[in-house]
């Protein structure tokens, strides 16, 4: 069961790796956090996200994160819509995990930062 939460979380990087989208954004944190890579999912973070919470709460956030994520016995699915045009993205990020778990669904805000598509704060 390990192997295949390792193998799919390696799936979904490898194909979202090599493109920079919103989507790809999206995935990558979730996957980063499924895996208790913090510094990883902290890189897809917006400047104005991280300098709001600060060092500290973002990263006590992601482990409790990453906790719930394990109890739910990782990811299996991530489905991602985003909307919008420009440099600022919106939308929903829809959760499914291996174990007894609900799936969740999160809004999310997208903000192009140096290129690249950052997660920021939805206000």
């Amino acid at each position: 069961m390990k192997l295949r939460k390792i193998a799919l979380t390696a799936c979904i990087l490898f194909l979202t790796a090599c493109t920079n989208t919103p989507e790809s954004t999206i995935e990558n944190f979730y996957a980063a956090v499924s895996q208790g890579n913090i510094t990883e999912a902290k890189s897809y973070l917006s400047n104005q996200l991280l300098g709001m919470f600060g060092d500290k709460k973002i990263t006590a956030g992601l482990i409790a994160e990453y906790e719930k994520m394990q109890n739910c016995e990782g990811i299996q699915d991530i489905q991602v819509e985003i909307k919008g045009e420009g440099e600022i993205r919106t939308g929903t990020a829809t959760i499914t995990f291996n174990g007894d778990c609900p799936p969740r669904v999160e809004k999310t805000k997208l903000i192009k930062e140096d290129g690249a598509w950052k997660i920021t704060a939805s206000k």
